[in-house]
């Protein structure tokens, strides 16, 4: 199960896939205890009914921006970010490039930005780590390395 959140950090928009992990899920029912944030939350369920962005920890917010920038910058000195823009606005490259970092089946390759194009922007994603979203007990939303 994934959800799609908009972060807004210093003015720029970024958006982030943020997957729910298999093993929190038990009958399409998240397996916590009575007193964890996500209990009751069904698969089918997208966790922004529940969660707000204020809801992330300030350093998984900008951890997860430093990450955008990063790729962006990137993509600007491999001189790709303009050829990227030509198929998709920030929002959308922002997007792809969590779903490919993470292979969540979908992502540069899957054909919105022509072949090339596509494997080189998915071959840059495989020098970025995995990431994933946990909820804490007390309620907080956090992006770490997995």
């Amino acid at each position: 199960m994934n959800i799609i959140k908009s972060i807004y950090i210093d003015d720029t928009t970024h958006t982030v896939l943020l997957p729910v992990p298999e093993g929190l899920l038990i009958d399409d029912r998240m397996d916590v205890d009575e007193d964890h944030p996500l209990y009751g939350v069904a698969e089918q369920e997208p966790l922004d009914h529940y969660f707000e962005i204020d809801d992330f920890t300030v350093e998984s917010l900008r951890k997860a921006s430093e990450d955008v920038a990063n790729f962006f910058d990137h993509l600007e000195e491999e001189g790709l970010l303009d050829e990227a823009r030509r198929h998709a606005d920030d929002e959308q490259i922002a997007y792809d490039f969590w779903l490919t970092r993470n292979g969540h089946g979908a992502g540069f390759w899957d054909g919105d930005y022509g072949d090339e194009l596509g494997k080189t922007l998915t071959e840059i994603c495989a020098g970025y780590s995995n990431q994933h979203v946990f909820v804490d007990e007390s309620g907080c939303l956090h992006i770490e390395e997995g």
